[in-house]
């Protein structure tokens, strides 16, 4: 992954403790209210992803909190776009990330936001409510549920625990060479685990900045990168307007990366 690169005079925020407390509190009302739902509408964009009234309900919470504790920062979020602030500081939300799995009753779907400096990812959090955990990352490293992460194990290509997560309609636009694959609903769930090992890579869809911008900040802890599948490098900065991206990325750990990317080729004919 690149990223924008810091002059000698620049410095990286470390986000504040009181901040992570913030965030992370606001996560887990954000998650009351999806598990707390009393019946929801679900209607569809003209890309054919579904939306529901929860998705609309947590954004607008979470930028209620945003505006309150850090005033002036810019927001980009998944339902109301850009909104202006100052060019420094850019939140990141995407309310719900997974909303089909969501909405069939299944587990696997998050919450997430991600705070960029200069379009450096210098902080983010993914929660799961249905779950429970509840994943950190910022300058002083990567938790999840108070506990710092580590990886756990570094399984090859073909270790019988490896597999690589990719969105649900992979099997019709791709052929993928590698023994085992599994869609489990979620872009930012797939990253984090990536980033703790439990996946061994990603391939994702075209996705957008929100989709990601939560669980870039754990990839320098976790030894993962990303690029696209085209194997050209990945560059936050032409994300930063909402567009998607413009091709899929791969994600998984750095020595692996370029095999898992060989093995998955684009099918003839699919768009």
């Amino acid at each position: 992954m690149m990223v924008k690169p810091m002059t000698p005079n620049e410095t990286v925020t470390r986000t504040p403790p009181v901040l992570r407390g913030e965030i992370l509190g606001w996560l887990k009302e954000a998650g009351h209210i999806a598990l707390h739902k009393q019946g929801f509408g679900i209607s569809y964009k003209e890309d054919g992803t579904p939306v529901t009234t929860v998705d609309e309900k947590i954004e607008a919470f979470l930028l209620e909190q945003v505006a309150r504790v850090t005033p002036g920062y810019r927001v980009l979020s998944e339902e109301r776009g850009s909104l202006a602030g100052d060019d420094e500081f850019l939140w990141v939300i995407d309310p719900l990330d997974g909303t089909r799995a969501y909405a069939s009753g299944l587990p696997i779907w998050s919450i997430s936001i991600g705070l960029l400096q200069r379009e450096r990812p210098v902080a983010g959090a993914v929660y799961l409510p249905a779950i429970g955990d509840i994943y950190w990352a910022d300058a002083t490293g990567a938790f999840c549920n108070d506990q710092r992460i580590s990886p756990r194990r570094n399984l090859g290509l073909d270790d019988p625990l490896a597999f690589v997560a990719v969105p649900s309609n992979a099997h019709r636009l791709y052929d993928i060479d590698l023994p085992r694959v599994r869609s489990l609903g979620s872009t930012a769930v797939h990253l984090i685990y990536a980033a703790t090992s439990t996946a061994i890579g990603v391939l994702t869809r075209r996705v957008r900045i929100w989709d990601v911008a939560g669980a870039l900040p754990f990839f320098e802890h976790a030894g993962v990168s990303a690029i696209y599948l085209s194997g050209a490098p990945f560059v936050i900065a032409p994300l930063l307007t909402g567009e998607p991206l413009p091709e899929p990325l791969v994600i998984g750990r750095t020595e692996l990366l370029p095999d898992i990317r060989l093995r998955i080729r684009r099918k003839q004919g699919a768009i």
